[in-house]
């Protein structure tokens, strides 16, 4: 990964951050267990209810409020002229 991002030009970054907000963000959006355990390829059940259970309340309001911000941030002045 390192060489690729070096050849792209992009700072340097691992999907697993990426794998782990999406888990997040579906388990706080009452995903069942089954389905993000599927999504996010963990055989054993336990192994994703840890890797779920791994941020606390002060991080899922953070992710709650970055994608409030992120839906709002997208206003009608962005895409004037895109059309």
């Amino acid at each position: 990964m390192k060489s690729l991002c070096a050849k792209e030009g992009v700072k340097y970054f691992r999907f697993h951050p990426i794998r782990h907000s999406g888990a997040s963000i579906m388990d706080g959006n009452n995903v069942p267990i089954g389905a993000i355990q599927r999504i996010i390829g963990h055989e054993n059940r336990k192994t994703a209810e840890i890797y779920l259970h791994s941020i606390g309340d002060l991080e899922r309001d953070a992710i709650i409020t970055f994608e409030h911000a992120r839906e709002n941030s997208h206003t009608d002045s962005h895409t004037k002229g895109n059309q």
